[in-house]
């Protein structure tokens, strides 16, 4: 008798311990790409990415952090080869952030001399680490509406922007 009931217990405890593993959330393999836009939070883990679009027989031509939000699409636009460290969108370099919304409009903080869009907007986009492969690292912008665009809208505020995605590096 006393065999059966160490037999059960033995039993219900790797019952027990086998379904807590089953309760743990997946991993996330593509990592997270979040931010507040004008004050509301937004997270991409599903669509969110790294990509370096190439030129025939030249190579990569710049390095392209995407992260889609309730109304749109968010593009961090680095050069082609990056490392860690603070990056001002200023007229030094080709840094840029923008915002291209799904109902009308696209939004730009930097400058783009591959685009022909003047420096506008400020902002940062800050490369904390590249390990493991991943890329993690912070931005925010002020994104006035493109100016070769003629629109009159607002500009968008990025705040707590952060990523941690597979790197192409």
């Amino acid at each position: 008798m006393k065999r059966h009931l160490i037999l059960a217990a033995i039993l219900a405890v790797s019952a027990i311990c086998c379904n807590k593993h089953n309760d743990l959330p997946p991993l996330q393999t593509n990592g997270y790409f979040r931010a507040k836009v004008d004050g509301v939070f937004f997270s991409d883990s599903t669509s969110a990415g790294i990509s370096l679009p190439t030129a025939p027989r030249q190579g990569p031509i710049e390095t392209l952090i995407r992260g889609q939000y309730d109304n749109g699409t968010i593009t961090l636009r680095l050069p082609p080869f990056v490392g860690t460290g603070e990056r001002l969108l200023d007229s030094n370099s080709n840094d840029a952030i923008s915002i291209t919304r799904s109902t009308g409009g696209s939004f730009y903080a930097g400058f783009s001399g591959t685009t022909g869009i003047p420096l506008q907007g400020s902002g940062k986009i800050n490369i904390l680490e590249i390990t493991g492969g991943y890329m993690k690292g912070t931005f925010e912008c002020i994104a006035p509406v493109d100016s070769t665009m003629g629109l009159n809208l607002p500009p968008m505020y990025i705040t707590e922007g952060e990523f941690k995605l597979k790197s192409p590096y």
